[in-house]
């Protein structure tokens, strides 16, 4: 892979490229077209839909944002469901799962072996990650469920899209094979290439996926997500230099916190 050029790419996108917010949990990627996939929740968004959102929505998809940054993730939960309420969108219901999970895997994060006694608080933890856990994989098979009460003639790209990324996030490998081939009938590129991109990282298939990745990595066709997905490629094969090289520009546009934690995991790697 040509990681200078990726590099180039992204940086020329970020100058001469757009923003455009997602109208679902509220934050920004850079573009070179008019539609994207969101750097954070992954949504496949839309400049035209991210102009629209107003009133009580327009709240609710602001108010997820300071929450979740605030890590009050009972508020960002429940502003997720005001969002679905006033919208009937399936995307708060895939976003909702997508905060539960990473509110399970802070209360992970919290369990330590080193205090003393008999570590009642780690018990407690570890069942609130569970059960959280739990949660999460709820709403996201419930956002599939609803997108895919979409009529066959009707249904949409982005409904496709969120059956896809909902199945890849509970690690549903024939399921997200399933929506990918959907996808493929649809002929958008950027959808299905970044689709492909995931699927073979989720078989563990890196060669493939940074194939994918490279694709979406050009002035023509470009997805900032795929510096992300790239990075732990080029990890998961062990080419650390061009890891350490691309993952410090992913997190440049990309701050979640698995992006982060990549990055920590790529500079730290071989390192006592």
């Amino acid at each position: 892979m040509n990681v200078k050029n990726a590099a180039l790419v992204a940086s020329y996108a970020a100058s001469s490229g757009m923003l455009i917010k997602c109208p679902y949990c509220g934050a920004k990627t850079i573009s070179l077209s008019d539609h994207c996939v969101c750097s954070w929740c992954e949504a496949l968004i839309h400049k035209k839909i991210s102009e629209t959102s107003s009133g009580a929505l327009s709240q609710a998809v602001s108010a997820i944002g300071q929450s979740y940054s605030s890590k009050d993730y009972n508020a960002a939960v429940s502003s997720c469901d005001s969002a679905y309420a006033a919208s009937k969108s399936a995307w708060f219901l895939y976003l909702k799962g997508i905060i539960l999970l990473s509110a399970s895997n802070n209360e992970t994060s919290l369990i330590s072996y080193d205090k003393p006694g008999f570590m009642e608080e780690n018990a407690a933890h570890r069942a609130a990650a569970s059960k959280l856990y739990a949660d999460s994989r709820l709403s996201l098979y419930k956002a599939i469920s609803e997108a895919g009460k979409v009529s066959a003639d009707s249904k949409a790209l982005d409904t496709t899209f969120l059956q896809f990324i909902a199945s890849f996030k509970l690690k549903d490998k024939a399921g997200a094979k399933h929506y990918l081939n959907e996808l493929s009938e649809m002929g958008n590129t950027l959808a299905s290439s970044y689709a492909k991109m995931l699927l073979f990282n989720l078989n563990g298939l890196y060669e493939e996926s940074l194939m994918h990745a490279e694709s979406l990595l050009t002035k023509k066709s470009f997805s900032v997500g795929a510096l992300y997905y790239a990075s732990l490629a080029l990890f998961k094969l062990r080419k650390i230099p061009d890891a350490k090289a691309l993952v410090g520009e992913a997190i440049k546009y990309i701050s979640t916190p698995s992006a982060l934690a990549l990055h920590d995991d790529i500079m730290s790697f071989g390192k006592i």
